[in-house]
């Protein structure tokens, strides 16, 4: 026979079944790491690629012992030349553990996303900051089970109510969680396709995100228009000018597009250097998160004022903030082309 449940019978079970979703994704980030060494001088289930370079004659000199320092600590975020057997089989463990923390999480942020959202709209029709304060915390709360995310330079960080225009190299997909560590409010420009995401697609349209379809230069041009508009309403940006994924992690073309919109918004530039999610997640392997002690690290640059984005030639400025990011790369990712 044919039984009518209850509305609140039938919310409770979506609840339970959603919070049990939310406890498989933790486990499956845990139980990986419980039987990882936690030794400093080897990274687990990577080989090293790097070794550090011993001064003539043994001597240790101070000044360059901190130089060796700091280069061996860029290449721990390096991508290793091979890895051990079965990583594989746990940094896909891993990917579905971080997939299954973000959709068990939204049970929480998107009914709040989706309370809020029509007093934001009303009241705050461009930056909508309360949103993005919610995908902050549901981008940390994602990401803590999984890597570190270490952010150096905060102190260039232009003042919270100016706007902006983010520009940083681009790895992985891991990229767009890793800044949300900011604690800045901005609007990203990605891809149409991202928004179709159930969940994650939802949650970036009730931001404002803006989309752009690459090879439709109607879209491009709407894009950039949108973009200087949200600018000029005190409303940061950003952007990978490389407009894709590094396969190897070095820097690719940069586009102009973004400097160009810095220009015509008369707003400030601020490079960024993303080190260590192509580590993690590499191109082109979603399905893959592997383990890095190392984590991530967001090297935030000092700003290219409004006047100098003025002053400068559009292909001067686009080097100078190019070699800016790339100078917070690993040296062997330091190919020292400049592509306009």
């Amino acid at each position: 026979p044919n039984v009518n449940l209850p509305p609140p019978f039938i919310a409770m079970r979506t609840f339970r079944a959603l919070r049990g979703l939310l406890a498989c994704g933790v486990v499956a980030c845990l139980a990986p790491i419980a039987s990882w060494s936690t030794s400093s001088n080897s990274e687990a289930f990577a080989a090293p690629s790097v070794q550090g370079r011993r001064l003539r004659g043994g001597a240790l000199v101070r000044a360059a012992a901190g130089t060796v320092q700091s280069t061996r600590d860029l290449e721990g975020f390096l991508r290793p030349e091979r890895r051990f057997p079965g990583h594989g089989a746990f940094a896909l463990i891993r990917a579905v553990g971080i997939l299954l923390t973000i959709l068990g999480l939204s049970v929480f942020t998107i009914p709040f996303i989706g309370v809020v959202f029509p007093v934001v709209k009303r009241r705050d029709p461009i930056a909508r900051k309360l949103i993005d304060r919610i995908i902050i915390l549901w981008s940390k709360l994602s990401t803590w089970p999984f890597f570190s995310v270490k952010v150096k330079g905060k102190d260039n960080l232009p003042p919270e109510g100016k706007a902006c225009v983010y520009v940083a190299n681009h790895q992985s997909f891991m990229d767009i969680l890793s800044c949300y560590h900011l604690n800045r409010p901005f609007k990203f420009v990605s891809k149409a396709s991202i928004l179709k995401i159930p969940v994650i697609g939802w949650a970036m349209k009730a931001a404002k995100i803006i989309s752009l379809e690459r090879d439709d230069r109607r879209s491009q041009i709407a894009t950039f228009r949108e973009c200087i508009e949200v600018l000029k309403k005190d409303t940061s940006i950003f952007v990978f000018p490389e407009g894709t994924r590094s396969p190897d992690g070095a820097l690719i073309e940069f586009k102009k597009g973004p400097f160009s919109m810095a220009k015509k918004a008369n707003v400030p530039i601020v490079p960024l250097t993303i080190n260590g999610t192509g580590r993690l997640m590499p191109s082109k392997k979603e399905y893959l998160l592997y383990r890095s002690s190392a984590g991530v690290e967001i090297t935030i640059h000092p700003t290219v004022s409004a006047q100098e984005v003025q002053d400068t030639p559009d292909t001067e400025l686009l080097e100078r903030v190019r070699n800016t990011i790339e100078s917070a790369l690993p040296a062997t990712l330091q190919k020292g082309k400049v592509s306009s």
